[in-house]
């Protein structure tokens, strides 16, 4: 069976994933997305982003949809706003997935340009 990848929230979040072929849904309501979840679980989407924007939307209904085996529902942060939750969940996810904190390891190098810079 083959695993796929979506992505749900508003669409200046989501636009760009379409690129790189994953499924996306435009959602704005809790109602929704649970909808959008409930389908995309059935046919057997193994990973679905969630915008931060639309997470802090569903409350409730998005914890208990983080605590199921598949599909894994991660908070990625949404485009226009400053991200917390979402960019948090995902350096968990990278640093997880690949052993390696990437996101902390750029914001030092940030960092490092800008002392330098001064």
């Amino acid at each position: 069976m083959e695993q796929r990848v979506g992505v749900i929230g508003d669409w200046e979040s989501i636009a760009g994933f379409r690129a790189l072929g994953l499924s996306i849904a435009e959602v704005s309501t809790a109602d929704e997305a649970d909808a959008v979840l409930n389908a995309w679980a059935e046919e057997g989407f193994a990973v679905i982003f969630v915008t931060e924007a639309l997470a802090s939307v569903m409350g409730d209904r998005l914890a208990d949809w983080r605590l199921r085996y598949l599909p894994a529902v991660i908070v990625i942060p949404s485009a226009g706003l400053k991200p917390f939750l979402g960019r948090h969940e995902l350096r968990t996810a990278i640093r997880k997935a690949t052993g390696i904190d990437l996101i902390g390891q750029r914001e030092r190098a940030q960092r490092d340009r800008q002392e330098r810079d001064v």
